[in-house]
Parts: structure tokens; sequence; C-alpha cells
């Protein structure tokens, strides 16, 4: 499969920040930061207060008490009924809500804006991503390709080159597969790994969602092993280690867990993407959660209520006749919603809390979505007084004699993988940059240890020595570091595990109750993936409106 691709650029749309617009809907993905607010010194380097993105206080996290205890034991009678309502506000229910917006919906988002895992912030001009950064270059002539050209995110995009740029011996290496410090034997293994990721990126690309008939059956076979297993069964053994850790690190940074854990299927379904090229807007992926925004809020004129809804707090999805029953809560106030159609476009880890009798309604779909792992996840944005060096955009950091290959030593580590130029979608602002450093917890605990009272302070702690030696690596003085912002997603990161296709259990997490409760989300496929959110968003959405 090959991709297009097009010349780098700066994207032709800015955010609706002027006085006026789209003065009445609320929950843009992008938060401006006029005021930043007052730091607090953490080990002598400036810190905001308290945790950004999901910053429940560990009593109102969804769903750790029962959300849908009615009063009475049923949810109260419906005061408004729509066509489709969907649950949700990250890229899966944006995209979902774009592609009926000529319908009547009610989109749901529990948080006060839209964006999910794809949130951002806007601080002196640039932006950056409060979670995931880039999607891929797609391919010409693609339902995606489609939708990008009509948000008017591409073609013009900047894009990123598929380089794994790395930190080994405390310099910077362009390219690592170029690296110099590899022995002749492990070159030729380099050569070999380089081989196989053009393979899979030109003659055999793991699709996922998977493609129809025969053409998924390449997919499930590699599906069977671990993308470590696979790689080392192609190789022939064992990767020069520091291969082996800059895919480790891909790994952590990009699912979430380790090359051990991960479906070769997924794996490769990542790596040979990147050699498509990356496209990278400002504000990282808050910009294309803000460009379904636009698109669906500009449509919005003559409508009573508006089909976007922050601060919404969906916590029950019931079959109710020939309809579905919706019902939101604030604080102990209840209020439903009759829909011909709900989609749930939230994770499964939520989901299957909120369908009434999902045991009696579908057993097999409630045991797959307890299959569904997740792992914690912090992303930290470094505001910065000082304008950005593009010496890279995505920078792994792989130095030290040993790095942690499996989960007790991540846990142990506790460590940023990679760091990211959060400018780079856009032109240089002088005088100010953001760096985004990406911090997965691959291990299971991660996330507990996010929840209790004083981790931000704990992982703050934690942070200082490393964000320290990162500005040491890139000539950046501590004292330009304007403010550290740290953004928590407890459990954001669905695990792509070794056999979920093979053994149906995606087919079982993708597939609707009775044709009116849908679901649309990455972990239909296990895949924390932009493509996937959007492409299970159209095809979804297609079945809906066959049935209105």
């Amino acid at each position: 499969m090959r991709r297009s691709t097009a010349a780098a650029g700066p994207l032709a749309f800015g955010p609706p920040f002027g006085p006026g617009r789209f003065s009445r809907w609320s929950g843009y993905p992008l938060l401006k930061l006029p005021d930043h607010g007052a730091s607090i010194e953490v080990d002598g380097l400036p810190f905001s207060s308290g945790w950004t993105g999901d910053s429940f206080d560990p009593s109102a996290i969804p769903f750790h008490a029962c959300e849908n205890c009615f009063p009475s034991g049923e949810p109260p009678p419906p005061s408004e009924t729509v066509e489709v309502a969907i649950i949700g506000g990250g890229l899966s229910g944006l995209a979902t809500a774009y592609a009926l917006r000529d319908r009547s919906i009610a989109l749901l988002e529990l948080r006060d804006r839209m964006g999910g895992v794809s949130m951002g912030e806007r601080w002196n001009q640039v932006e950056c991503s409060l979670g995931s950064a880039y999607f891929i270059v797609p391919d010409e002539g693609s339902e995606l390709e489609t939708l990008y050209r009509e948000l008017g995110v591409w073609p013009g995009a900047r894009v990123a080159p598929g380089e794994l740029t790395a930190e080994i011996d405390g310099a910077v290496v362009g390219d690592l597969l170029e690296w110099t410090g590899f022995t002749e034997d492990e070159r030729a293994i380099v050569h070999k790994y380089a081989a196989l990721v053009r393979h899979f990126a030109t003659e055999a690309y793991p699709e996922i969602p998977l493609p129809p008939g025969e053409k998924a059956q390449p997919v499930l076979d590699l599906d069977h092993n671990s993308l470590k297993l696979d790689l080392e069964a192609r190789l022939g053994g064992p990767l020069p280690a520091r291969l082996a850790a800059a895919i480790q690190a891909y790994c952590y940074s990009s699912f979430g867990a380790g090359w051990q854990s991960v479906s070769a299927a997924a794996g490769w379904n990542f790596v040979a993407a990147e050699e498509f090229g990356r496209i990278v807007l400002p504000g990282g992926n808050a910009g294309l959660a803000a460009a379904l925004w636009r698109a669906i809020a500009a449509g919005e004129q003559g409508r009573p209520r508006p089909a976007l809804r922050p601060a919404h707090r969906a916590v029950d999805v019931r079959l109710d006749g020939d309809h579905v029953l919706v019902t939101r809560r604030r604080g102990d106030h209840f209020e439903s919603i009759r829909a011909r159609h709900a989609v749930l476009a939230n994770s499964k880890f939520i989901g299957k809390y909120m369908i009434h009798e999902l045991e009696t309604l579908d057993a097999e779909k409630r045991d797959a979505m307890d299959q569904v792992a997740t792992h914690a996840y912090v992303v930290v944005n470094v505001l910065l007084r000082s304008p950005a060096d593009r010496r890279f955009y995505d920078l792994f950091l792989l130095d030290g004699k040993e790095f942690p290959m499996d989960e007790l030593a991540a846990e142990s580590e506790v460590r940023v993988m990679d760091v990211i130029d959060a400018g780079f979608g856009d032109e240089p602002t002088p005088g100010h940059s953001i760096l985004t450093l990406y911090w997965p917890l691959p291990w299971p605990t991660g996330r507990a240890s996010l929840i209790v009272d004083e981790s931000w302070f704990v992982y703050a702690k934690k942070l200082v020595p490393q964000l320290r030696k990162i500005l040491r690596l890139l000539d950046i003085d501590p004292g330009s570091v304007e403010q550290v912002r740290m953004s928590r997603w407890a459990h954001s990161m669905p695990i792509a595990t070794t056999g979920a296709m093979v053994e149906g259990i995606c087919e079982r997490l993708r597939r609707p109750i009775a044709d009116r409760i849908w679901f649309v989300n990455q972990d239909n496929w296990l895949l924390p993936a932009v493509e996937t959110c959007l492409l299970e968003a159209l095809h979804f959405a297609a079945k809906i409106r066959e049935r209105l």
C-alpha cells in the first residue's frame, strides 16, 4: 500500500478565539491559556498545581461508585427526543456526530470540553496536545483522505518523516538505523529490520480494521504472535540491544505496552505506517478534534438545542421499546433523552457499566468488554520562554546502560519515553515554544498510582530529574521554563493484545445490541489509533443512517 505525499506548510484555519465566533457553543477542544495560573516550585522548577486533562477528584472518577442508582429505581421519563444520542466527545464521538450532522443528534461529553485524549491547550500562539500528537498520511482516494479534505486538515499540513530519532550516550542521533555505533554483525540485522519495515509498508501492510474476505487472513496470521516473537523469528534471533530498546520505547509510547505483549498485527500496523509520514497539526490531534468541532458547530444555526453538549455526564443506557433511553446525571438530578439509536463512543472500561442489563442482552459482549486491558499514561507540556530548536520532531530517550525491557523494569524506573516539539505543526513563534513529554505507565497498577490523593506531587518529583536531563540534552536553560503542566489519562490506552482478533474478541466488542446501541471507539480493535476512531465512526454512522 502506498500513501500520498504533500508539501509541508501551515494550515489555513485558526481557532475560534475571536469575539462572538460560535459564542452559542462551548466545549472547544483547545483551551486558550490567557493566564496559566500560579506555579508551584518542585525541586527548583515551576509546575502548574494539579492534573490537567483527566482532572477528576478521586471521589468523582466516573463509575468508581454507582452512577445510575436511581432514587425511584428507574430513570426519569425523557424530556427530549433525538434521532441519535452519542456518548463520548473524543475523536470517535466527534467523527460520528460529524458523519450524522444533518440528523437530530445529541453528543454528551462528561468533561467541560470536547476532544477526549485529543484535547489541547494554546499558550502565546503555540498549541500543544494533552494526549495524542499525530496521525498518518492517508491513502489517496480513501475515506480518510476525503474526510481530511472536507475538514481542511489535508493537504497542507506539516508532515514529519518516519525516521526514529533517539538519544544515545547523551547525544541526539537523527536516525537510529544509520547509527555508527552498531557492530558489523548488528548492522546486518538492522538492515534486515529496515527491509522488513519497507516490506510491510509497501507490500503486506496489515490493515486494521480488518479488510473483508481473504484479505483479512494475513493480518490474522500475524495476530497469533507478539511483535517481539514475530521480529525475532523473521530476523533469526535476538535484536541488537539499541534497536530492541528503540522498538520497546516505541511500543511503550504508542501502545502503552511492551513488544512482548502487543500483537504483531498491531505492531506492524503502527511501525510500517510511520513510513508513510505523520501529519502534524497545530495542537497535535487536538487540531483534528477542533476541526471536527468547528464543522459540527457551523451547521447548528436554527436548531432548538445544540448537538455538542459538554459537561453532560451520561450514566445509563437502556433499550426502551424500539428506542433507547439515555440518562445523564448532574449531582443528584437525572435527565433522560429518548433516541432511536445510541452510540457509545467512550471506552469499554466505562461503557460496560452504563448499559442496563448488559449481561442479559449480550453476555458474550460483556465478557469481551471485561477482557479489554488498559494502561495509564501521563503527558507533560513544558512551556518555554525560548524558541524551538527544530532538530527533531519526536525524540526517543534511550540513554542509559539498561533500558527497561519488561513491565517490572519499567515500573521500577517510571521513565519518560519520548519528547515532541509541540509547535512542529505551525510556524515557529519567536520567544516561545513547548516540549511535550510522553510518559507511559506500561504496567497493570499504573492507573492506581495516578488516582491517589498525593499522585500529582509524587509524579512531579519523579519528573524533575528526567526533565533537567532533557533540557541539558537540548541545550535549554532551565531558567526559560515558564511552567510544567502534567496531564493524567488514567485509562486511555487499550492494549493490542495478541490473539484478540483471532479469538473473535474484537468482533464481539464491535457488534451492536439490537441494532439500536452501537459501539464506536479505538478499543473496538484494541488499537490506540486516530484512524481506528475515524474509520469505526464512518462505518457505524453509515449503518445507523440506513436505519433512520
